[in-house]
């Protein structure tokens, strides 16, 4: 399963070891990008994380892509911050959350 920023705010629940994807979009030509701030570790584990250009014109947004397993069964919270790295100390442009049911 694929969420993406539509899933934003959500709950979503999963089975113990099975796994899915969250798929946002970035524009890191404008130097911002998505940076994990809960991992919903130990609960999910990450597998992957990808970045897909932008396919299209120069400044367009391409793809940050993350692959999580569900390793154990509980609640847990999955959190991401879309910023500049430079600006650290700043509140997030953009963020994006959801809440993970794990059973069996």
């Amino acid at each position: 399963m694929q969420y993406d920023q539509r899933s934003d705010g959500s709950e979503i629940r999963v089975g113990e070891n099975e796994e899915f994807e969250v798929a946002l979009p970035e524009t890191r030509t404008a130097g911002y990008h998505w940076v994990t701030a809960e991992s919903g570790e130990p609960t999910l584990k990450l597998l992957s994380e990808t970045t897909i250009p932008n396919s299209g014109a120069v400044g367009g947004a391409g793809q940050h892509v993350w692959h999580f397993r569900a390793v154990s069964a509980g609640e847990t919270r999955l959190k991401l911050d879309y910023r500049r790295p430079w600006e650290e100390s700043a509140e997030p442009t953009r963020t994006f959350s959801l809440k993970v049911h794990v059973g069996s």
